[in-house]
């Protein structure tokens, strides 16, 4: 898979690591980062032990910013980021050596179905009492100014950017922290709206449903084949010494079985 000729350049092969059984059995991988792929990264975990003999041990609650700032530390061998290095970082030896896609949208507690266009997304965050078209209220939630999925959503949607900070002038919305929290007060929240990955709709089982985007629904058939455009990048990254078992994880990654793993979780890699 050409997205991850890099990985495989890192100099570390798979089977030195599977070649010793004793290191194998005790060693662990410890990831975290972006809370969109937690559970993601848990239902990966089995598999890549059956393979390699080595444990990934989840630690949630990171966030991008965290699980950098771990890596970099030496308490994580791997994150996952919802945004590329800011230069002080990269300057810390840290690298992406792989990047994924999952399909991003819109969410909502209503018990649907519903849809809205693309052009009227940034007039609905920047009313000051949007509704949906039954007429009952549109509840907004957002997320910090620096979080990776306002980014995101900034450039998705033509206008957005500019109506996310109109919304923050509003004293009525919440803001979520954490990707956990947004679906959490999502699902609790009559009426509500807010932008979230197919990956963690898919490996969290919330009580949730997409709004369709211009008429189409985001799922990894409806992203591949280009009909539902909007997506969001994950990048995974390692310090400048990368271990053995962050390089078996990335190997495992790459092979067919892992491909498929990733696909079930709504995450695709990207073909560079």
């Amino acid at each position: 898979m050409k997205s991850f000729v890099n990985i495989l350049s890192l100099g570390i092969a798979l089977v030195a690591i599977i070649s010793t059984p004793h290191l194998a059995r005790a060693a662990t991988l410890a990831v975290g980062g972006t809370g969109a792929v937690t559970e993601a990264l848990m239902l990966i975990g089995p598999a890549f032990t059956k393979a390699t003999g080595i444990t990934l041990k989840v630690i949630p609650d990171l966030g991008t910013g965290g699980g950098i700032a771990a890596t970099a530390d030496g308490i994580l061998g791997l994150a996952v980021a919802g945004r590329t290095l800011k230069e002080k970082e990269a300057a810390m030896g840290l690298k992406v050596v792989a990047t994924f896609r999952t399909p991003f949208g819109l969410v909502t507690s209503r018990p649907g179905p519903d849809g809205l266009a693309s052009k009227d997304i940034a007039a609905i965050y920047s009313a000051d009492q949007a509704t949906w078209p039954d007429g009952t209220p549109l509840r907004i939630i957002l997320r910090p100014v620096g979080d990776s999925d306002t980014m995101v959503m900034g450039k998705l949607f033509p206008g957005l950017a500019e109506a996310l900070e109109t919304a923050r002038l509003r004293p009525d919305l919440s803001v979520a922290a954490n990707d956990q929290d947004n679906a959490a007060a999502a699902e609790k929240t009559d009426g509500s709206l807010v932008g979230i990955t197919l990956t963690q709709i898919m490996t969290e089982k919330h009580n949730l449903r997409f709004v369709a985007i211009d008429g189409v629904l985001p799922s990894m058939a409806s992203y591949q084949d280009g009909s539902y455009p909007y997506g969001k990048t994950l990048f995974m990254m390692v310090p400048t010494d990368v271990s053995a078992e962050a390089t078996a994880f990335l190997s495992f990654l790459a092979t067919p079985e892992g491909e498929a793993i990733l696909n079930k979780v709504g995450i695709l890699a990207i073909d560079e």
